[in-house]
C-alpha cells in the first residue's frame, strides 16, 4: 500500500469525468447488491487489504495543530465567513476588492472580490466551521492559519486547510486580502479491525481476504521514527495475525517488514515458525528499496531466497517513485524472481502505485510471459486501486495489458480504500473495458497460497 491523500469528497474534486465515474460506480454497486451472490458477477477472494492496529493508526497520522483563540476583531471575522458559506453578498463585504483566492481545482488564481465571492459561495456542498490553528498581526495586516471543520467534539473531521492574509481595512474592520485553501485535510487514519473489514467484504458479496500487515511501517524512513522498533514491528505483525485468526476460512494474513532492517531475516523466520502468516508484504517504495543499487538487490536476493526455503508468498510493492519502470523491472525479473522459484510472486497494484499502474514496467513481465520465460511460471499481479481516476484510453491499454499477461494471473485487490471492496469493483466492471467473460475469469480467480 502506498500512502496517499484520501480519495477527496465531491466538493473537493468537481471534476466532471471523475463525477460520471462515480456515478457509474454507485449505480452499479447498487445494482449488484440486490442480485443474488450465486448469480452476480462477484470476485471470490481480495487479494489486497490491510488492517490497521491502533499503535500504526497513530504513527502515521499527521500531527494536528491545536485550535486556537483569536482577538474579538478575527473571531468575528471568522464567524461572518462561516454564517455566509453559501451567500455570495454576505461574502463579498469580508473581501478587499482586490482580494486573491487560489482555486486548486483547475489550479489558478482568482482575482477580484466580486469572483471571489461567487467562488467561494458556490464551493461547498454544506456548511462548516473554521478552525483557528495560529494567528499574527502587525499594524494593519496579518494572517490567520486555519482548518475547515465539520462534526463536533471526538467526531469532528478537519476536510480542510487555509492560509488567510487579512488586511485592515479603511472603515478599521479586517477583511480578507488573500485566501488559499488546501484539500483534503491533515492526514488521518482510524484503526481497522477485523470486523471492519468482514463488514466490508459481506457488503461486496466477497468470502475471502488477503490481509497484508502494515508492520513496515513502524521500519518507513517516511514516517517518524519510533523507539524499539523491531518491537513494534513484532506487535504489529501479531496484532494482524490475532485479528485474522477470529475468521478462520475467510481471512489470512501475511507479515511484512522493511526488508533492509537488519531484523529483517530475522522476523521473516520468526512469522514463518509461528504458522500464522502464509506469505509476506514488501514494500519497496515505504522502505525505500532501490533496485538500481547493487547492495539493496544482493539484500533483497536474501529475502526472496529465505522466502521460498520456507515456503511464504511474497506480496511485492514496487513502485518507488517517478523514476520507477523498465529498468528497475529488469532486475527484478533477472535478479530477485530466480530467488523464489517455487513460491507465488504477487506483484502489487499492476507494477504500479496506484492509482493507474506503470505501463513501462508492466511492459517487461508481459513481454517475459509471452516468450514462456520460466521465471515467469509463478507471477501473479493484483489490481488494486488500478482503474481507480483514469482517463478512457488508460483503461483501455490496462486492459490490452490483462489480455497479454493472462487472465488466470490477474488478482482482483481493492488495498485499504477509500473506496471499499464493492465500490472498487463496481468501477472495474463500469470503466475496465473487459467482456463478462473476462471479468467472470479474474473473479474466480484465488491465488495458491490461499490454499496452502
Amino acid at each position: 500500500m502506498r500512502l496517499k491523500p484520501f480519495r477527496a469528497t465531491y466538493e473537493e474534486h468537481r471534476t466532471m469525468s471523475l463525477r460520471t465515474i462515480v456515478l457509474a460506480s454507485f449505480l452499479f454497486a447498487t445494482a449488484c447488491a440486490s442480485v443474488p451472490p450465486q448469480t452476480a458477477l462477484i470476485p471470490l477472494a481480495d487479494h489486497h487489504q490491510h488492517l490497521v492496529s491502533p499503535a500504526a493508526a497513530k504513527l502515521v497520522a499527521a500531527d494536528l495543530q491545536p485550535a486556537i483563540a483569536v482577538p474579538a476583531e478575527l473571531a468575528a471575522l471568522l464567524h461572518a465567513r462561516e454564517q455566509h458559506w453559501n451567500d455570495r453578498a454576505g461574502l463579498n463585504e469580508l473581501y478587499v476588492e482586490d482580494a486573491l483566492l487560489f482555486n486548486q481545482d483547475e489550479p489558478e488564481w482568482i482575482r477580484g472580490r466580486d469572483k471571489v465571492a461567487e467562488y467561494v459561495s458556490g464551493r461547498f456542498a454544506r456548511a462548516y466551521r473554521i478552525t483557528p490553528v495560529a494567528y499574527s498581526t502587525s499594524g494593519d495586516s496579518g494572517y490567520i492559519a486555519a482548518y475547515f471543520t465539520r462534526g463536533e467534539g471526538a467526531a469532528a473531521k478537519h476536510f480542510g486547510q487555509v492560509l488567510f492574509s487579512i488586511a485592515r481595512a479603511s472603515d478599521g474592520k479586517w477583511r480578507i486580502a488573500a485566501e488559499t485553501p488546501a484539500f483534503p485535510g491533515p492526514r488521518v487514519r482510524e484503526p481497522r479491525t477485523a470486523d471492519q473489514l468482514i463488514a466490508a467484504l459481506d457488503a461486496a458479496h466477497i468470502q475471502r481476504a488477503a490481509v497484508l500487515s502494515t508492520a513496515y511501517w513502524f521500519g518507513s524512513p517516511f514516517f517518524p521514527k519510533v523507539d524499539n522498533e523491531y518491537e513494534k514491528v513484532r506487535a504489529e505483525n501479531d496484532w494482524t495475525a490475532s485479528e485474522v485468526e477470529r475468521y478462520p476460512g475467510r481471512l489470512i494474513a501475511l507479515c511484512s517488514f522493511n526488508p533492509l532492517k537488519d531484523y529483517a531475516l530475522e522476523e521473516l523466520d520468526r512469522c514463518a515458525k509461528s504458522g500464522r502468516f502464509r506469505g509476506l508484504k514488501l514494500h519497496f517504495g515505504n522502505s525505500k528499496v532501490d533496485l538500481l543499487k547493487p547492495e539493496h538487490v544482493a539484500r533483497m536476493r536474501e529475502i526472496f531466497r529465505a522466502a521460498n526455503a520456507r515456503h511464504l508468498a511474497i506480496v511485492a510493492h514496487l513502485w518507488t517513485g517517478p523514476e520507477y519502470g523498465a529498468e528497475q523491472a529488469k532486475v527484478f525479473l533477472a535478479q530477485l524472481l530466480p530467488e523464489a522459484p517455487d513460491i507465488v510472486v504477487q506483484i502489487a497494484h499492476f507494477a504500479g502505485g496506484g492509482p493507474g499502474y506503470t505501463d513501462s514496467a508492466l511492459g517487461v513481465y508481459a513481454d517475459a510471459i509471452a516468450a514462456h520465460d520460466p521465471r515467469t511460471k509463478n507471477l501473479y499481479f493484483d489490481i488494486a486501486t488500478v482503474a481507480d481516476e483514469q482517463t478512457d484510453a488508460a483503461l483501455q491499454t490496462f486492459a490490452d495489458r490483462i489480455r497479454q499477461v493472462g487472465l488466470k494471473r490477474v488478482l482482483y485487490g481493492t488495498d485499504l480504500g477509500p473506496p471499499q471492496p464493492r465500490q472498487s469493483w463496481a468501477n472495474i466492471r463500469a470503466t475496465v473495458p473487459l467482456t463478462d467473460d473476462e471479468l467472470r475469469v479474474i473473479a474466480s480467480n484465488v491465488a495458491p497460497y490461499f490454499k496452502q
